[in-house]
């Protein structure tokens, strides 16, 4: 039976306009769900590495965020839904999961992003 940890973090962007711009200047970001997958303006992205914690993955996130381009910037806060989604593997087995988040992290997250969100899947 495995522990409790941490898999990964999703970002999700809902947009009233044609996304495109944005996922051909994130190159470095794999693209898990297109607009074409779903015929409308939604995205979900996910980081092409690893990071044990999910802090890192959202300072990336921030990080990438703040060096978009100006008129991707504006695009960016036009966007109405811009979701990082954190998921864990519940697991069941000792020792607990404990996953700080800090304040400073979580001011970025409130200037960039609509929502955190956390999931949780089971252990298979």
């Amino acid at each position: 039976m495995p522990t409790p940890h941490f898999l990964n973090v999703d970002l999700d962007i809902h947009a009233q306009a044609d996304l495109q711009p944005l996922i051909a200047h994130w190159k470095q970001l794999i693209t898990l769900v297109t607009p074409e997958d779903t015929g409308t303006n939604f995205v979900r992205f996910e980081l092409m590495d690893s990071y044990p914690t999910a802090s890192e993955v959202i300072q990336y996130f921030c990080t990438a965020v703040e060096n978009l381009p100006p008129d991707l910037l504006q695009f960016w806060h036009q966007c109405p839904k811009r979701i990082l989604d954190i998921g864990y593997e519940s697991g069941s087995e000792r020792p607990m999961l404990q996953d700080a988040l800090p304040v400073e992290l979580l001011l970025k997250v409130a200037q960039y992003f609509t929502s955190l969100d956390i999931s949780l899947y089971p252990s298979e």
